[in-house]
Formats: C-alpha cells, structure tokens, sequence
C-alpha cells in the first residue's frame, strides 16, 4: 500500500482476478506482466485441453457407445470424440462470452462452482471406493444436494439483501458459503444413507477395471475365393486378416485388463494407507490448523509476519513443482523413453515406432 506503481483495485477487479497481474506490474515493471500473461496463457490451455479430453470422454463412453451404438468400431469411437471436442469447445466459448457480457466475474463462477459442483464429490468418492454405493442413491445425493445448495444460496442472498437478488448479492460470500455446504452436506446425506438402507449385493470392481479396455482382436482366414475367380483371388484365399470385434456387454467383455494374479494387493494397501492419512493430515493443516485460528484471532500482519507468511508460500510452491511436476516425470521416464523412440522412428522411417504389444512364449 502506498506503492505508486501499484493500482489501488475495487472489489470489481479483485474479482476479476487482478492482484497478480498488478502486483508482478508493480514489482518487475512490464518483464512481470509479460511473465504472468504466458503463465496465464499456459494455465488457461492446460486446464482448457483437461476439460475438453474429459468431456469428450465422458460424452463418447458413457453416452454414445454406452447408450447409442454400443457396438462402436473404434474408428466411430475416434469420429464421435473429435466431434464432442469441437462442440464442447464451442460450448465453452459462448458460455464465457454471455457470462463476461451480463457481468459474471472469474470469482463469482469460482464460489458458485461449489454450490454446482458440490453436490457430486461424496457421490462420486463413494462409487469409486465403496462397493455396496447404491446408484440411484448415488444419483438421487448429486440431485438433491444440488436443489438444496441452490434453495441455501438464494434463500440466504435474500435474507441478508431484504429480498434484492442479483449478480452482485448472490457473489456475496456468506450466500455462496451457504450453497456450498448444503449442496456437498445434502449430497453426502442423501447418497450415504440410500446405500446404507439399499445396498448394492451385485458390483464387482472387474467392471471398472473394463472401462475404456482395447478391443479385442480377432485373426481368422479369409473364406476361400470361387473357383471360377482368377489365380490372384486363389493365391490370396488363405490371407490372414486382422478384424476388430466391437464392443459388447458380453461376460467376457467386463474381464478386467488387470487380472488379479497381476495386482500387488500389499503394495496397493500400503498407497491406499498413505493416500489416507496424507489426505486427513492436509485437510486438518490446510482447513482447521492454519486458516481458522487466523480467522477467529483478526490478525493483521506486520512487515515481518507478511515477510514469513510469503516465505512459507515460497517454499510450499517449489516443494509443490517438485512433487506435482519433477517427481512424475522421473517416475515415468522409462515410458517417456520409450514414447520418445517411438515418435523418432515414425519421424523418420515411418510408422516403424508403433508400439508391439510383448508376446507370451509360444505353445
């Protein structure tokens, strides 16, 4: 504060996402702003090339070959989900063009995306962890918790504003925390106690396992050709073709790619063990210890508490790039090599770097 170089920001343009841009402005002059765009324009691209990959997903396994062709060639499978790519893109593009024209900030689509989104997260944890998840239960805890986080936020945007909703009073931070902790408290609710009363007796985790699985080729002769065909046809009559058998929801099509011989069930209950307790040690140190005592104290830091706090948020970044970034690519780098000479050979010679799946000893 007090810094000419540094705007002074409204409320309007905190919310737009502002204090980085003007603060790398003010302190590394326009190499700082230059900076923060390319990091923005990486950001935006990364999280923009995630969402559409999991849409078109979405769209193309869970709604095309599960419902509409379910005997989808792989080359229909390719086709559908460049299409859902190039539709969600276009979707994305008027959504954010009609949200910046009827004055949407960036940080009233953050806080409301709790009350949207919340809903889903226990019903989700539950039906990729919990076998006995009911479905429906599952589905009904995704709905209401949704209706409920909506009746919360307005209701409460209402009462705290005599009754004026508008873009202004529904951003509001208590109408926006209400909706958020009705929407994943009523989902959670309503999806744990479904399948508590009705559990499902009938999942086997061999479907997930079969989810998005190759399919499955088949290699036959060719049916002989006519007598009466010309020698080039009888030469080629014993021709070994490969042929690609469709999807199905045969017995056999829901056999896991991963048999049991192959899991490491010690190895898998030891990650599951640390993914507990690291996620219980992140939640009690990221939402009770730190943030709560800071909140109820009304702290307000001195040059040396900021210069700490910054520190430590110095720290926690690199130690972030360092497990998130750094640390899979050096578990990953005997397939990145192996991608890496594949790209080179179909660069240079053509297809010759196609990956060959190992052959087991023959009979």
């Amino acid at each position: 504060m007090g810094d000419p170089a540094m705007k002074i920001l409204t409320d309007a343009d905190i919310s737009a996402g502002l204090p980085a841009p003007a603060a790398a402005a003010a302190l590394l002059g326009k190499g700082g702003a230059a900076a923060l765009l390319i990091l923005l324009f990486l950001a935006v691209t990364s999280a923009t090339s995630a969402e559409l990959i999991a849409v078109s997903s979405i769209l193309t396994y869970d709604v095309y070959k599960r419902y509409i062709n379910p005997k989808a060639t792989e080359q229909q499978i390719l086709w559908v989900s460049h299409m859902m790519i190039i539709a969600f893109a276009i979707f994305m593009g008027v959504a954010g063009t009609i949200f910046y024209y009827i004055g949407i900030s960036m940080g009233w689509l953050y806080l409301f995306m709790g009350t949207v989104l919340g809903s889903a997260v226990v019903p989700v944890a539950l039906s990729i962890t919990w076998r006995a998840a009911n479905t429906w239960g599952c589905i009904a805890g995704a709905v209401g918790g949704f209706g409920a986080g909506l009746i919360a936020w307005l209701v409460t945007a209402a009462k705290l504003n005599n009754g004026v909703l508008n873009a202004d009073t529904t951003g509001q931070n208590y109408p926006m925390l209400a909706g958020n902790v009705a929407s994943i408290v009523v989902g959670g609710l309503i999806a744990v106690l479904w399948s508590y009363i009705s559990p499902n007796t009938t999942f086997s985790w061999e479907q997930t396992r079969a989810i998005n699985s190759p399919e499955s080729h088949i290699h036959h002769k060719t049916a002989p050709a006519p007598a009466e065909e010309d020698d080039k046809a009888s030469s080629e009559k014993n021709q070994v073709t490969e042929l690609t058998q469709p999807a199905s929801d045969d017995a056999d099509d829901l056999k896991g790619i991963t048999t049991d011989a192959d899991l490491d069930r010690a190895a898998l209950k030891k990650a599951f063990t640390f993914a507990v307790w690291a996620s219980v040690a992140l939640f009690v140190i990221m939402i009770i210890l730190v943030p709560l005592p800071l909140f109820f104290s009304k702290v307000v830091y001195g040059v040396k508490g900021f210069t700490a706090w910054t520190a430590i948020g110095i720290i926690w970044m690199f130690l972030a790039v360092f497990t998130v970034v750094l640390y899979p690519v050096w578990e990953s780098r005997e397939a990145l090599a192996m991608v890496t000479k594949g790209i080179v050979k179909d660069i240079f010679t053509g297809g010759s770097g196609r990956y060959v799946e190992p052959t087991t000893g023959s009979a």
